[in-house]
Order: structure tokens, then C-alpha cells, then sequence
């Protein structure tokens, strides 16, 4: 048995509840055992979450996480956008996330959200944390984590290494401002990912599996065998998700991520 609660991430289309090839990959989770999907949801304001999770709880499945990217991506927002009325809009967008999962153990991934690659890095640094100022009083409140994912340097201008996203959070010093390590980002930044994962493992719960293509687990070259056995020896307790571009199919391809991790887990 896999010894972490297992999640893959993946889009909630907006016709979940007919959509018969959503379903079939629901379906082909329940096979495989996962614990649960972080489901990228275009608007908030649109997302019944007491329904999508007794619609997933029909697949034995948990709503692990929020992903924010696509809500970021459909609506031009980002946290350090260095366009007031737009930051406004991201922090506000983001408190809508936070109203629509409150009272439940749901967290919000804040990657995409941080903003791209820019220009004036200083600057888009500067109104990242005016954001993060706002919105860390308001998660707070709320009881939900607000995750700032490390993102490699070419996607982002904010927080790209663990170093990096702890030190937006611990200023807060709570429990609901954390960090999200990723394999595939961590495997761009960090020198050492084993010393980066011990270093800053009191700001994380939850970490992304994803390979060195960007592809799931299993079908690049990062060996997840050592990174399961360090996380493992490490006394890592937390959860895990598999995240990643699809290359073949999502079905075949979750399949053999799954069948991939537990054959390397000792």
C-alpha cells in the first residue's frame, strides 16, 4: 500500500457532473486507490464545493487542493502585477476562493497566480508582498492555507526556490501561509534537492511529484526512488500529488505514474 495519501491534479470541466470522460477518469482513480484530485476550477464563484466533493466522494475521492492557475490564466490576473487594478483584482479573486472553501481543509495553490516572468522584478516583488499582506489576515481568519508553490526562474519572477517562497511566509509565522516544493521546478533550482526539502520542510505539507519533462512521474529522468526513500527516512508525513503535462492520455498515463511510484516505494 502506498504510504502517502496520493492526489494527481487535473481541470473540473465546467459539465463535470455529465461529462462521461471526467467521469471515466474519476473512475480510473478509484481503481488505482488515489486519495484524492487538486482540481483547477475556472471561477470560483461558479464552484458548489459541497457538491463537487459528494460528487467525488462517489469515487471514494477527497477535493485535496484548489489550484488557482486557470482561475489566473481566465481571468489575466496576477499577485504581483504591477497594474494596481489588476493586483486589486487578483487579491480579490483570491478572497473569493477563500469564502467559496471556507470551513473545510481545502488549501489554494498560489503558482500561476503569482504572476509570470516580468520585466521590473523588483517592482512585481513589491506588489507580491502587498498582496500577500492582504490576503495573509484574511486565509487566516478564514482557517485556509494560502501555498505559495516555488516556480522555476523562467515562469516566474516570484518565489522560484524553497528559500526563496519560505521567506514570503514566515514573516506571518502561521500555519495557513505555507510553501509547495515541486519536483520539476526544485529539479531548475535547487543544487540539492534532498538539503532543500530538509531545510524548509517545517513550511510544507503537501508536495508536487512531477518529472524533469514535465511529464508525470515515470516518464522523464528524476529519480523519484530516492526522493520516496530520503521524504520516507526524513519522517515526511504529509501528502503527495502527481502534477504534469499529459503525454500519451490521462488515463494511461496516470495509470503507469501510479504503477511506477509504488513499484520504487520501500
Amino acid at each position: 500500500m502506498f504510504p502517502y495519501k496520493l492526489s494527481v491534479q487535473t481541470v473540473l470541466p465546467d459539465n463535470y457532473l455529465e461529462n462521461s470522460e471526467f467521469k471515466n477518469q474519476m473512475t480510473t482513480l478509484q481503481e488505482l486507490g488515489l486519495w484524492g484530485v487538486e482540481l483547477n476550477i475556472t471561477d470560483p464563484l461558479t464552484a458548489e464545493i459541497n457538491i463537487i466533493r459528494e460528487f467525488l466522494s462517489k469515487y471514494d475521492l477527497n477535493l485535496s487542493m484548489y489550484a488557482s492557475g486557470l482561475t489566473a490564466k481566465a481571468f489575466s490576473l496576477s499577485l504581483s502585477s504591477t497594474n494596481e487594478t489588476n493586483r486589486q483584482k487578483a487579491v480579490q479573486k483570491i478572497k473569493e476562493m477563500t469564502d467559496v472553501i471556507a470551513s473545510s481543509d481545502i488549501g489554494i495553490i498560489v503558482g500561476f497566480f503569482k504572476g509570470s516572468k516580468s520585466d521590473e522584478p523588483d517592482k512585481a516583488k513589491t506588489q507580491f508582498k502587498r498582496s500577500l499582506d492582504e490576503l495573509a489576515p484574511y486565509v487566516i481568519r478564514r482557517q485556509i492555507p494560502l501555498i505559495i508553490e516555488a516556480t522555476n526562474r523562467y515562469e516566474s519572477s516570484i518565489a522560484n526556490s524553497l528559500e526563496e517562497a519560505s521567506d514570503w511566509v514566515k514573516e506571518y509565522n502561521s500555519k495557513y501561509l505555507q510553501i509547495l516544493p515541486d519536483t520539476y521546478h526544485m529539479n531548475i533550482e535547487e543544487s540539492n534537492l534532498y538539503d532543500a526539502f530538509d531545510s524548509y520542510s517545517k513550511y510544507y505539507t503537501s508536495i508536487h511529484l512531477s518529472d524533469n519533462n514535465r511529464f508525470f512521474p515515470g516518464f522523464g529522468a528524476i529519480d523519484f526512488s530516492s526522493i520516496l526513500t530520503h521524504l520516507k527516512k526524513s519522517g515526511f508525513m504529509g501528502r503527495l500529488a502527481i502534477e504534469g503535462n499529459i503525454k500519451n492520455d490521462f488515463n494511461s498515463d496516470i495509470r503507469k505514474s501510479v504503477e511506477y511510484l509504488n513499484s520504487i516505494i520501500s
